[in-house]
């Protein structure tokens, strides 16, 4: 939980403003899921259990995060 209560922790919250960054500048990236596929857009949305990205196409992918690996900045081959 994020609200920083007492015996609660900040779970995720380097990811999050991470993503928060991507999203708010509309950053290209390649989000890498750990099955190896690659999908390359800007994150558009986010919350704590999905990302959603913009593809180049005008497509919203809907990514869980528990199928991320890796996301890159810029948009690699």
């Amino acid at each position: 939980m994020t609200n920083g209560q007492a015996g609660e922790h900040k779970s995720g919250s380097q990811q999050d403003d991470r993503l928060k960054q991507l999203c708010d500048a509309k950053i290209d990236c390649t989000v890498i899921t750990v099955n190896g596929a690659r999908i390359q857009g800007k994150i558009e949305a986010f919350d704590r259990f999905v990302i959603v990205v913009l593809t180049p196409t005008g497509k919203q992918s809907l990514i869980y995060k528990h199928a991320v690996s890796t996301i890159v900045e810029g948009m690699g081959k």
